[in-house]
C-alpha cells in the first residue's frame, strides 16, 4: 500500500539538495539524475519561465515491509513516467524512517510544449489513481481512502512548502547552493560580482576545484562538498547555459521587433497568385523559433550528459591509478 502528497515548491534546487543527502537510491526521467539541478535549471531557462513555483514534490511511501529501497525508488520513477512523462524527474528514495518512502522531484516545464505542470485537483486526483495504478501492477494493495494519511516530519513539509524553511536543516551551505542557483553570470568576474552581493567570496579557484566562503559564518566549503554542480566544471557549465540563454533572447529580440513589410497591390497580388499569406509566414516563424528552441534543449541535455560521462570517467581513471599505486607498492614490499 502506498500514499501520496503533492505539493509545490519554489526551489527544486533545495528540494533536491535535502532529498538527494538522505537518498539511498535515485533515478532519473528525461534528465541524469546526477545533474537534476543543471539540467532543471537550464530547461527552465530555455523556455523562459523562471518566475513562480520551479517544481513539485510528490512524497511517496510505502508501509513497513511491504518493498525494498530498491523497488520503492522503481515504483516512483513508476508513477513519474505516467503522471509527467514530458517533465524532466528525479527519483530519491529514503529509508531512515519506519516508511520506506520517495522524494519525487517534478520540474515544472512540459519538455515538449515549454508550458507549466498544472497543479489542481484533478491533478491530485491523477497522482492518487496513478499510484493506485502502479500499485495493483505490482500487486501492491491500495490505501482506503479514509486511512490514506501519513505523518510527515518538519523538514519534509518544509521542503513542500515553499514559503517555509526548516531551521533544522537549512544552513550555511544551503544558503551558498541558492545563491549560485540565482546566478545568471556568464563568466567568472560576474560570477565572483552576484557571490559579494550576497555576503559570499571566493577563497580559491585550481583548474578542477573551487571554494567558497560565507563571510556572515565565517566559513569555507569547496564546491564538491555542496555538489558536481556547485564545483568549478559545473560553474563553467553555467556560464555557458546563460551566454546560450541571452542569444536566443537576442534572437528572439530581433525576431519580435523586426519591421513588418509595407504591403503594397504587388504583394497582394503575390499572395493571390502563391497562396501564401502573412499569416502563413508569421506561423512559418513561430514553427523555426520552436525547432530553435527543441534543438536548444537537445543541445542542453546533450552537454549535460557530456559531462557526467567526464566525470565519471575521469573518477574510474583516479581509481584505477589509486589501484596501480597501491599495487606497485606490495610489488615493492615483495621484492624486499
Amino acid at each position: 500500500m502506498a500514499t501520496t502528497k503533492l505539493s509545490a515548491t519554489k526551489s527544486t534546487s533545495r528540494a533536491i539538495n535535502y532529498a538527494e543527502k538522505r537518498a539511498v537510491e535515485k533515478s532519473g526521467l528525461n534528465c541524469d539524475v546526477d545533474y537534476a539541478k543543471s539540467s532543471f535549471k537550464a530547461s527552465r531557462e530555455l523556455y523562459g519561465k523562471t518566475d513562480g513555483n520551479q517544481g513539485h514534490v510528490i512524497i511517496q511511501s510505502f508501509k513497513p515491509g511491504e518493498v525494498t529501497p530498491e523497488q520503492c525508488n522503481q515504483l516512483g520513477l513508476a508513477l513519474a513516467e505516467k503522471l509527467a512523462p514530458n517533465h524532466q524527474v528525479a527519483v530519491y528514495t529514503h529509508a531512515d524512517t519506519d516508511h520506506v518512502h520517495n522524494h519525487i522531484v517534478i520540474n515544472s516545464i512540459d519538455l515538449e510544449t515549454g508550458k507549466k505542470f498544472n497543479n489542481n485537483k484533478q491533478t491530485l486526483r491523477n497522482v492518487r489513481n496513478f499510484n493506485d495504478e502502479v500499485c495493483m501492477e505490482h500487486g501492491l494493495s491500495v490505501p482506503d481512502k479514509d486511512t490514506a494519511r501519513l505523518r510527515y516530519t518538519q523538514t519534509e513539509k518544509a521542503i513542500a512548502d515553499p514559503n517555509t524553511k526548516s531551521t533544522a536543516q537549512y544552513s550555511w551551505k544551503d544558503e551558498i547552493r541558492e545563491v549560485i542557483d540565482q546566478s545568471q553570470a556568464t563568466n567568472m568576474d560576474e560570477f565572483k560580482d552576484h557571490l559579494n552581493q550576497h555576503g559570499i567570496e571566493i577563497e580559491r579557484v585550481t583548474p578542477k576545484s573551487i571554494t567558497y566562503r560565507h563571510l556572515a559564518e565565517d566559513k569555507k566549503v569547496r564546491g564538491r562538498k555542496l555538489g558536481e554542480d556547485y564545483n568549478k566544471g559545473g560553474i563553467e557549465d553555467g556560464f555557458e547555459r546563460q551566454i546560450q540563454r541571452r542569444r536566443q533572447q537576442e534572437r528572439d529580440s530581433d525576431t519580435e521587433f523586426q519591421p513588418k513589410r509595407p504591403t503594397s497591390n504587388r504583394d497582394e497580388a503575390t499572395e493571390r497568385d502563391t497562396g501564401v499569406t502573412q499569416a502563413d509566414w508569421d506561423q512559418f516563424a513561430q514553427d523555426t523559433n520552436e525547432l530553435e528552441r527543441s534543438q536548444q534543449a537537445a543541445e542542453s541535455a546533450r552537454l549535460a550528459d557530456e559531462k557526467a560521462r567526464r566525470d565519471r570517467e575521469e573518477r574510474a581513471r583516479e581509481k584505477q591509478a589509486s589501484r596501480t599505486i597501491i599495487n606497485d607498492d606490495r610489488d615493492h614490499g615483495l621484492e624486499l
